[in-house]
């Protein structure tokens, strides 16, 4: 038995044997699917480049240039600090996923902030799930109807969308870290076909520098969408290998920082190059030719590599449970990513538009993941009770609570708007 399974047998009340078979899980489960550093920095760095990315032009189109890009360092920071939160009160309540973090908190408190919280990882988590789907069946039809006479029927594409992403979902963090190495170099491919076609075509009439409209608030939801991991990351630093917060917090600033740049980069340059009518996905904008394909197959890797990451924070409450209860293979954990993955692709076939669907979730997100979850965590689980620290945590709940009901209304780019007010125009 590891010595972190020995500390786990101790603390289960009464060393039952629920307690010993929980003790000798954790004891297998650390033995054998750890992660380096540089591993875990990766997946994080890969867990924010999901859809979201393709409707950041769209949403920059809405906020203008400059202060879309302030804004993406600001929602950045604030989330690779509400992550920090979550992950220090991780480690001193040995809680390794959301929902059972929450359930720390005191009183009455508890299971109201835990139903709220694993409701919306599952409703918004599943909601990027079905965008995956999307993604990769859109690049296997488009890859058809450019290199064979027929083409397959949708309902068959979201099957076979379906059956590749399936086998990945079984992977643990150590050996996520090819294909997220993979899907890190398709995004800075896909950033390069954006500055070629620049270098190529020249940008587009109508750019607005800077002015103010609604759009930056479906700019502040589209970038929660991208840059929101709080659900993801308890079940990532479990698998740590030497396991600490200093450590963990390295990976943040690294994969934060990164995803800062490309954000900035990718989404202003597509905005330069496509103009106030990019499209909310803007693959669709790229051109029908080798180049324009190859970039949307590999976001279908990209999406590929990055569901299994997302989809652990759906699972890992499942498969937690399942440690305290039973021993031998852990088949309902199992179960639920089968079923998770089948039921993503049946509503795939019902998606609407990407960057609409986008906003909303972000908005909804940013009510669980930056005002409940890092707020209560703040201010009860962490030990700190100075003035100015409470006074922060309520300005977190109460800043997440205002964006989240502002996303919920304002979810076009309404780049009209930005238009009248823009002060500077190129």
């Amino acid at each position: 038995m590891t010595g972190e399974a020995e500390i786990w047998y101790t603390r289960i009340e009464g060393q039952n044997d629920g307690g010993k078979k929980l003790a000798e899980n954790v004891g297998k489960k650390h033995d054998f699917s750890q992660a380096s550093l540089a591993a875990i920095t990766t997946n994080l760095i890969t867990a924010g480049l999901g859809t979201g990315i393709l409707s950041l032009p769209w949403a920059t189109a809405g906020a203008s240039l400059l202060p879309s890009m302030l804004m993406t360092a600001a929602v950045m920071a604030l989330n690779g600090a509400t992550v920090m939160i979550i992950i220090r009160a991780g480690e001193r309540w040995k809680a390794f996923d959301l929902g059972a973090l929450l359930g720390n908190l005191p009183g009455r408190c508890s299971p109201a902030a835990q139903a709220f919280c694993n409701t919306l990882t599952w409703v918004s988590v599943f909601l990027c799930l079905v965008g995956y789907v999307v993604v990769i069946t859109d690049a296997l039809e488009s890859l058809l109807t450019a290199n064979f006479a027929g083409s397959a029927t949708r309902a068959i594409l979201l099957t076979v969308s379906a059956m590749c992403v399936l086998p990945v979902c079984f992977l643990d963090q150590r050996h996520l870290t090819y294909s997220s190495s993979l899907s890190i170099a398709i995004n800075v491919y896909i950033f390069i076909v954006v500055a070629a076609l620049i270098a190529q075509e020249g940008t587009a009439p109508g750019i607005c520098m800077a002015g103010a409209g609604t759009g930056l608030v479906t700019l502040f939801s589209t970038l929660m969408q991208c840059g929101i991991l709080q659900m993801c990351v308890l079940p990532m630093y479990e698998e740590l290998k030497g396991r600490n917060i200093r450590r963990f917090q390295r990976a943040v600033i690294i994969a934060f920082s990164f995803l800062t740049l490309l954000f900035c980069a990718f989404s202003g340059l597509a905005y330069l190059k496509y103009g106030p009518g990019v499209s909310s996905n803007v693959l669709n904008d790229f051109p029908n030719d080798t180049m324009g394909n190859m970039a949307r197959i590999g976001m279908a890797i990209v999406v590929l590599a990055v569901y299994p990451i997302i989809l652990k924070s759906m699972t890992a409450p499942i498969h937690h449970w399942e440690e305290r209860h039973y021993s031998g293979p852990l088949w309902r954990a199992q179960s639920s990513t089968v079923i998770i993955v089948a039921l993503s692709a049946v509503c795939a076939s019902f998606a609407g538009r990407l960057g609409t669907v986008q906003a909303l979730n972000g908005a909804l997100q940013v009510s669980a993941f930056i005002a409940v979850a890092p707020g209560l965590t703040g201010l009860f689980l962490l030990g700190r009770r100075g003035p100015l620290w409470r006074g922060t945590m309520l300005g977190l709940v109460v800043l997440g609570a205002v964006a989240s009901a502002l996303g919920l209304v304002y979810t076009s780019n309404d780049v009209d708007s930005v238009a009248e007010r823009c002060v500077w125009q190129a």
